[in-house]
């Protein structure tokens, strides 16, 4: 009697939800979900709900018949079909004690029989996107649970039936799981377990662990040891601990996000409907599923590069529609205006101050911040640049930020944190033209209310693609275990300080997390473009000979990748200039021996953002090419060799992957693939570059002259070193350091390159620093530099990389340079 009375009620709640089907609007992952599971179709499927839902199930085979899967029916005592899938739910917690599930009795006949084999699919069918609150009643009512009653449930599918997502997870092989297992009790409980287990992290990589109330919070955070040890050194005559407490409480006021799943859902509408689709061409995410996986395992830290203020945006965007709970991001306080501040603060933005060491109650309210976070289980994510790149480069990583986040991870745990790095590009940023014009000298536009309105002029324009691709990630504790000596004894409940030698193992961290997102680098048909453009003479070249030399580019790439993670969306070449040249505003000259492409002098700034997005994937081939400038043959061990005296450089500058010890390798595998494609030939024990007759010698010239610029920044510094040695000044870094720009500068003023990036004080900075690490350069407590004599003769070998031309110009500007007058009473030079 029981049971006809639930079937006649599943009819009547059947029949009841066909109007809402039509309504009803989902998302699934993975994405597209045939691919993404890989089933078998020779073999039956079983489907597995989270929870015994009749909703749940008519939402799974709605999706079934949408997207071709075998079409579910509740299993019973029927085995289910290659056509017919199976359905069970996962029964509730401690329910198989009390009686006999659909679930236990279908492993157990399973069992019995041996030749029974099926692919067990577990489903999550989340209604919304919310995680839940501590008190709000309307969350209480329509926030999807898997508590929820029948009652409850038509309120939440009500509140939630364009937000559905489903989480398929990978298929299980029902026979592999039970028969490694000695007995079948066994293997019901930990077939079972996996799939609760499965569920609970499916569910916290969607939604996130449970919001806490802002002002709970804030409150939290004034109550934290380090805050009120903070309030009490301040606290003084001139500041009352009334006073200090108040402006800790202002600080909590002006850091803490406001999370909202609202608020996200509207911006993601805002963004789908009215900013990405009329911006960008498509948006490009790669390693998604990786980041899911990850996701039920991990706490992760997203950590991108930032060349444009879509980046948060579009990060979050992309890993909502993946079904992944957004990250709390901390962004600069200048974004703190209105109207954008409040909205990003709701979509889980924190803010900081670009500075405030010497702020202690400032300073422990940030930590005490972050520590919250990570100890509540909330994704992070933060750019560790600091700042948006304005030449298209990787900055050199800032470590505050990052010393919090890793001392917070390592103290806590009970979740092993991730490091993702996330590699961002695009085919033209929308912040392009601003960067070049703050590159020049101009003054750097205030985030505004006004400048809001202004930038809406982005809308008509076409940007062509964005991309995103997840690279190889930091597993964090891991990474200390190798590290970083005694940090899990020092890392305590009982102890506050540091382990010894942890500010140099956040700066090796945060250098091989900068290596990691270049190693991730998307090469998209506008980088390519741009790097052969840019080094063609003139920056003019015919379409027949850019087409090849792209060609060249990407077998390039695919011969010898950075890493697996590296990615290039389009292969074909002339699909390549045919999508990129509009984009690049390059122009298309008819001839009657054939079109050429160029771009004029105004539109090649820009294009150099391009171009250093992936610059550093050709780094060392391009040196490689360089070195054949003036040579006709050369031994392979020549060659190694001067890549190795190089290759501390290069690897400070474009964060390459490979360290000096796997340099050697990673050339020499360079070489083959050069002589694979014909751009270097075997003449008996040597390499010979092609004849000047010869197409591939065309492209072998423009792949050196990728480099070229950066070996005239090195030769010029290395020429001002050895002659400030021959002077016998007293040398200061500051004054070398803008010496070497201001050489720059007047070298590009005199050659015509409209490239501020090509005298940016940070790249000397750089060359500095690496003269300094290999013991070319020593510099004294008053930041005085003392030059070692091997300067002398790297300084004379470093400009047989130039053309006769830049070597000219360079050595007439050192030879007229205006050097400043020695100190009364020093001897003469």
């Amino acid at each position: 009697m029981r049971a006809l009375l639930n079937r006649v009620l599943y009819e009547l709640v059947w029949w009841l939800f066909r109007p809402f089907n039509a309504f009803i609007r989902y998302r699934n992952a993975p994405e597209p979900l045939i691919p993404g599971l890989g089933l078998d179709p020779a073999k039956p499927v079983v489907f597995v709900l989270s929870n015994r839902s009749w909703v749940d199930y008519f939402v799974l085979d709605r999706i079934c018949k949408d997207l071709g899967l075998p079409q579910p029916s509740r299993t019973g005592s029927n085995f289910p079909t290659p056509e017919r899938a199976g359905v069970v739910y996962m029964p509730a917690l401690l329910e198989t004690r009390v009686r006999n599930t659909d679930l236990l009795r279908l492993m157990e006949t399973g069992i019995a029989t041996k030749s029974f084999e099926a692919q067990v699919v577990p489903v999550s069918i989340f209604w919304g996107r919310d995680p839940g609150s501590e008190t709000s009643w309307f969350k209480l009512i329509f926030a999807d649970s898997v508590q929820a009653g029948r009652v409850r449930k038509f309120f939440i599918m009500l509140a939630n039936g364009r937000n559905v997502f489903a989480n398929f997870g990978l298929p299980l092989s029902f026979r592999e799981t039970v028969d490694r297992e000695k007995d079948a009790t066994t293997a019901i409980r930990k077939l079972i377990r996996a799939l609760h287990f499965h569920f609970l992290r499916a569910r916290t990589a969607a939604l996130g662990p449970t919001l806490v109330r802002r002002h709970v919070v804030i409150q939290s955070l004034l109550n934290t040891p380090v805050v009120e040890q903070a309030i009490a050194r301040e606290t003084g005559p001139a500041l009352t601990r009334e006073k200090a407490r108040a402006y800790a409480r202002k600080c909590a006021e002006e850091i803490a996000a406001d999370y909202s799943t609202a608020a996200i859902r509207f911006l993601e509408r805002l963004l789908s409907v009215f900013v990405f689709k009329r911006v960008f061409s498509g948006v490009d995410v790669r390693g998604l599923e990786r980041v899911r996986e990850w996701a039920q395992q991990y706490e992760i830290v997203y950590m991108p590069a930032h060349r444009s203020h879509a980046d948060y945006l579009l990060a979050s965007y992309s890993l909502y529609h993946a079904g992944l709970v957004p990250p709390h991001i901390a962004a600069g306080v200048n974004l703190n205006f209105w109207p954008v501040g409040g909205l990003l603060r709701r979509c889980g933005a924190f803010y900081m101050r670009r500075s405030f060491s010497g702020d202690r109650i400032y300073t422990a309210v940030f930590r005490a911040y972050v520590d919250s976070l990570i100890q509540r289980g909330y994704a992070i994510e933060f750019f560790p640049e600091g700042g948006r790149s304005r030449t298209g480069r990787l900055l050199a990583p800032k470590t505050g930020l990052l010393s919090m986040v890793v001392e917070a991870g390592l103290r806590q745990r009970a979740r092993k944190v991730l490091l993702v790095p996330v590699y961002v590009g695009y085919d033209r940023a929308w912040e392009v033209s601003s960067y070049a014009k703050e590159l020049r000298g101009a003054k750097k536009q205030k985030e505004s209310a006004e400048g809001l309105l202004k930038a809406g002029k982005i809308l008509g324009k076409s940007y062509g693609k964005a991309y995103i691709n997840f690279g190889e990630p930091i597993r964090l504790q891991d990474y200390a275990d190798r590290h970083l000596d005694g940090w899990r004894t020092h890392f305590t409940a009982e102890s506050d300080g540091l382990p010894p030698g942890f500010k140099r193992f956040v700066s090796e961290l945060a250098l091989e997390h900068a290596r990691r997102v270049n190693a991730a680098a998307v090469a998209n048909p506008a980088g390519l473009t741009a790097v052969a453009l840019l080094s063609a003479p003139e920056r003019v070249v015919s379409q027949d000979e850019l087409v090849e030399q792209i060609g060249h580019l990407v077998w390039l790439l695919k011969g010898n990748p950075a890493s697996e993670h590296q990615y290039i969306p389009e292969t074909a070449p002339r699909a390549i200039v045919e999508f990129a040249a509009p984009i690049v505003r390059a122009v298309r000259v008819p001839h009657a021996w054939g079109d050429l492409y160029g771009v004029s002098a105004r539109d090649a700034v820009p294009l150099t953002y391009n171009r250093n997005n992936i610059q550093h994937l050709f780094a060392i081939p391009s040196l490689v090419a360089n070195l054949f400038r003036t040579r006709l043959l050369l031994t392979d061990e020549l060659v190694v060799t001067a890549v190795r005296a190089l290759h501390p450089f290069l690897r400070t500058e474009f964060f390459l992957a490979e360290d000096s010890a796997q340099c050697e390798a990673t050339t020499r595998r360079w070489i083959e693939v050069m002589l694979q494609l014909g751009l270097l030939t075997r003449d008996g024990d040597r390499l010979r570059r092609p004849d000047a007759g010869q197409p591939a010698y065309s492209t072998l010239a423009m792949l050196g002259r990728v480099l070229s610029e950066t070996l005239e920044r090195y030769c010029m510094t290395a020429l001002l070193l050895a002659a400030e040695r021959r002077s016998a000044q007293d040398l200061k870094r500051e004054r070398v350091e803008e010496d070497c720009r201001m050489l720059a500068e007047r070298m590009a003023i005199l050659t015509g390159r409209d490239a501020p990036e090509f005298f940016d004080k940070a790249l000397f900075r750089g060359y500095l620093n690496t003269l300094i690490d290999i013991g070319l350069l020593r510099q004294r407590e008053d930041q005085s530099l003392e030059v070692d004599a091997r300067i002398e003769r790297i300084a004379e070998r470093s400009q047989e990389l130039l053309s006769d031309e830049s070597r000219q110009m360079l050595l007439q500007l050192l030879s007229r340079r205006k050097t400043p007058e020695p100190a009364e009473g020093a001897p003469p030079a």
